[in-house]
């Protein structure tokens, strides 16, 4: 479940009020870390939405010691090593929400397996986890640039839901609080997360954008019509949003308009603050006053 479908979010500002061009306003959430910290740990699950973190990371922590003893094996009808894919959600875990490569993961599970399993193992091992709905890749948005940059091509490898990253970090509310690298990894995750329920629900699709000049925006909303939008993801913050803005309107330049069109809208996703919207237009708005 999203935020606004768990009640945690306000509301106020609609995603396709924002894409049709809508203003954007709502009030301060006041939400402090150790809150988003919280709602990251206890996840969007039907059963956990009135459990308190630790209650539902205990859940979350039997649930993938199950996957890795049973479920993983199953789904592929092929004996895994349990060891190898329990350090390889560890590693997942530890570079949620990035495209972390190949070598990346075969380095961090080395000393699980004894050596370094092969490439393909990993690969075969991360489809498995796709398959049970362990995993959402996020694919990259393929489109024309005006210049020769070249577009990652690579998924970002998220969890469906970040509260499952945290269990397999066998992390809490308050270490995830302490970490701000760590807790902006897992609030993308949750953003994307929510973000993927409401772009479903008006038929469009979700990517992210990065080029080899170094540009990126954390999603990119893309609609059955072409018409397309790009979200950065901050937990707040005066310069981060800032910053998050400037990248944007980067990401606006790099696009060929002329044969893609103008984006429908750039946002800018926050933990904490108001809703507003800059002089030329950009959307910053808290992920829980966000809805379809």
């Amino acid at each position: 479940m999203s935020l606004w479908e768990s009640g945690d979010s306000s509301g106020e500002v609609s995603l396709a009020s924002l894409l049709e061009g809508g203003r954007c306003l709502a009030k301060d959430a006041e939400q402090t870390y150790r809150g988003i910290a919280s709602l990251i740990c206890r996840g969007g699950w039907p059963r956990m939405i009135k459990m308190v973190p630790d209650t539902a990371q205990a859940r979350l922590r039997d649930y993938l010691d199950n996957i890795t003893r049973t479920d993983v094996s199953r789904v592929s009808g092929i004996k895994r090593d349990p060891r190898l894919v329990m350090a390889l959600l560890g590693s997942l875990a530890r570079n949620e929400a990035t495209a972390a490569s190949g070598a990346t993961l075969v380095k961090d599970v080395a000393g699980a397996a004894g050596s370094a399993p092969a490439r393909s193992t990993i690969r075969a091992y991360i489809d498995d986890l796709t398959r049970l709905f362990v995993l959402e890749p996020l694919p990259a948005w393929t489109t024309h640039l005006r210049s020769s940059a070249r577009l990652r091509k690579s998924p970002k490898r998220l969890f469906v839901d970040p509260a499952l990253a945290v269990a397999a970090l066998a992390a809490s509310a308050g270490t995830v609080a302490q970490d701000k690298e760590a807790m902006g990894l897992l609030f993308e995750s949750m953003a994307v997360r929510d973000l993927r329920v409401y772009v479903q629900s008006l038929g469009a699709h979700l990517y992210y954008y990065g080029d080899s000049y170094g540009l990126e925006a954390d999603a990119v909303i893309e609609g059955l019509d072409g018409r397309w939008a790009a979200v950065e993801i901050k937990l707040g913050g005066g310069k981060p949003v800032a910053e998050a803005c400037e990248s944007l309107r980067a990401v606006r330049s790099q696009i060929d308009t002329t044969r893609r069109g103008e984006p429908a809208r750039l946002i800018v996703l926050t933990a904490f603050g108001h809703g507003y919207q800059t002089r030329d237009g950009i959307a910053v708005v808290p992920l829980t006053a966000l809805k379809p």
